[in-house]
């Protein structure tokens, strides 16, 4: 359909790579323009923009006047929706090069994303300055025209558009919304008359169905779309604009059938499948969306089993459902086929550390390290899973390589000198871990298992308990239903002697764990002994025995039937 703005923008893979080389190699001045361009197009490949941004402004400081740095600058700002940024850049890419048919075509994309009509007006006039004999041009301007309410100018444009090129199938098409325009509310008659022009074509159906519905006459329009249905019977448009109608009228049930026949298609863009399987992603507390979204992403994997994106969604939507082997799964599948994807390294690697699995996640992180060398969270997951291994010398490696990248996110750095406070415990470093932690709060004061973490480790050594006190507090009132929390909490309050305070947190710990959890068990004995409740708390250090508390301390107390520090 003509008249739906039929912007080239495809990511310009062939032409604008060769119009970027060409104006690197004329404009460069060294080897290390060429170095940061390409590293810059690595990173924009793998959706790293904040890297790719940073290699392309580089060569800015050496070379002002790089119209291709500005383009790709526009690119990154466009894909991460900063379309102002977008706009500025790419309007400097064309002053250094106005004649670059492919700056154009993004400046043309910016104005239509934001909605500027009367700038994409006069892109398109400049783009058919530089290619007059290119009718997609003329037949963009005429519609941008259009959009923009100068029903005047854009009929002249399509007049112009026949007297240059000839009558067409597109252009009495384009040139029948000035009738219906002129109808507030189309009758049959009309429509009729309309159809009978084009008694075969999809298109037709497609845009008189839009007509009907703007104007709230859901049935009719789905009426018509019924029929083109018969014309075309693989259609995936018509199939997508029957879902739109039946979810407006609220029949998600109905909506579901016409959306798995679009998927099915291999015509339909897989962009459009990724964008309606996202958005359901939020709202995946509703079991209903769940199932259709599952069963969406199945028939689209199915449709197209090498797409990587396909794959990592689809591992995401298992994710929702806490189908993390599922997932792991999808990831690595996507992986397989190119290992460009840095999403799916950063969620598998949360999933294997997530399963225990640290054998996999140390070698899955030093893969992706290979890969991706400036991406902080990844030497974190391969430090993490290095010191669930017990190997906390590579571990502090890791957490040093990671701080020295020093992330934006804070969150994330206090997580790695959490981390590095644990590793600093288990090498006896007890003040270091102790600095390492105060970091970590100072990043993230509300990072409630950090600070249970850290209340948990001074209370079993016994040291600076007013500090693990408040500490301990703070995250038990935050995360009251997080028995591991709760626990700390009680363990603190037992070392200062609040035995009645740290029984009844030791028992909301106990009722908030859906196993009998051995450590717990032996601290209730604990507090129970020093309350002189005796043979409750032998009861007690039993249970936690039978629940797989090993230790030589345990058994002791038991034996001795006393509590031993």
């Amino acid at each position: 359909m003509r008249f739906k703005l039929l912007f080239l923008f495809l990511l310009f893979v062939n032409g604008v790579l060769f119009a970027q080389e060409t104006s690197v190699q004329e404009g460069r001045e060294g080897n290390a323009i060429k170095e940061l361009f390409f590293a810059g197009l690595k990173e924009k490949m793998a959706e790293n923009y904040a890297n790719a941004s940073l290699n392309f402004s580089k060569i800015l400081t050496i070379d002002p006047k790089n119209d291709a740095v500005y383009f790709e600058l526009a690119s990154l700002n466009y894909r991460q929706n900063k379309l102002l940024d977008a706009e500025t850049a790419i309007k400097q890419a064309i002053s250094l090069n106005p004649k670059n048919s492919w700056y154009l075509k993004l400046q043309a994309e910016i104005y239509k994303r934001n909605g500027n009509m009367e700038s994409l007006v006069s892109v398109f006039n400049q783009l058919i300055q530089l290619s007059p004999e290119t009718d997609t041009y003329y037949f963009d301007r005429a519609n941008a025209l259009f959009i923009a309410g100068k029903t005047e100018d854009s009929k002249k444009a399509y007049d112009e558009i026949e007297q240059k090129f000839g009558s067409s199938k597109e252009l009495t098409f384009a040139k029948q919304r000035f009738v219906i325009q002129g109808n507030e509310t189309p009758n049959d008659d009309a429509i009729s008359k309309l159809l009978a022009e084009n008694p075969t074509d999809v298109k037709s159906y497609l845009y008189l169905s839009g007509v009907l519905l703007d104007k709230d006459k859901k049935e009719e329009a789905l009426a018509l779309l019924q029929k083109a249905k018969v014309l075309e019977p693989d259609n995936y448009e018509v199939d997508l604009a029957m879902a739109d109608i039946y979810n407006s009228q609220k029949k998600n049930e109905l909506a579901i059938v016409p959306l798995k026949s679009a998927f099915a298609h291999q015509a339909m863009p897989v962009a459009n499948k990724l964008k309606i399987v996202s958005l359901m992603l939020p709202r995946f507390n509703n079991q209903t969306v769940v199932k259709d979204a599952t069963d969406l992403i199945q028939i689209a994997v199915k449709t197209h089993p090498n797409d990587q994106k396909l794959l990592v969604l689809y591992g995401d939507v298992l994710y929702q459902q806490n189908n993390l082997s599922g997932a792991k799964e999808q990831y690595s599948a996507a992986l397989k086929i190119s290992d460009q994807i840095y999403g799916a390294w950063e969620k598998l690697l949360g999933i294997q550390t997530l399963l225990g699995q640290y054998t996999e996640a140390i070698k899955t992180g030093e893969e992706a390290i290979s890969i991706y060398p400036n991406q902080a969270i990844l030497y974190y997951y391969r430090a993490f899973a290095l010191h669930r291994n017990g190997q906390n010398a590579e571990a502090g490696l890791e957490i040093k390589s990671a701080l020295q990248l020093d992330p934006d996110d804070t969150n994330l750095k206090a997580m790695i000198f959490a981390l590095q406070a644990e590793v600093l415990i288990d090498q006896e470093k007890l003040k270091e871990a102790d600095v390492a932690f105060d970091k970590a709060i100072a990043l993230a004061p509300d990072n409630y298992l950090t600070l249970s973490n850290y209340a948990y480790y001074l209370a079993l050594r016994n040291q600076n308990l007013s500090k693990a006190e408040m500490l301990a507090e703070k995250s038990a009132k935050a995360l009251s239903k997080n028995a591991s929390i709760l626990d700390t909490y009680a363990l603190v309050l037992f070392k200062l002697g609040k035995y009645d305070l740290a029984l009844s947190w030791i028992e909301k710990a106990l009722q908030n764990n859906e196993a009998s959890n051995p450590v717990y068990l032996e601290h209730y004995g604990d507090i129970l002994f020093l309350k002189g409740e005796k043979d409750k708390a032998i009861m007690q250090w039993q249970k936690a025995k039978q629940a797989g508390n090993v230790s030589e301390k345990l058994n002791k107390k038991i034996n001795e039937k006393k509590y031993i520090k």
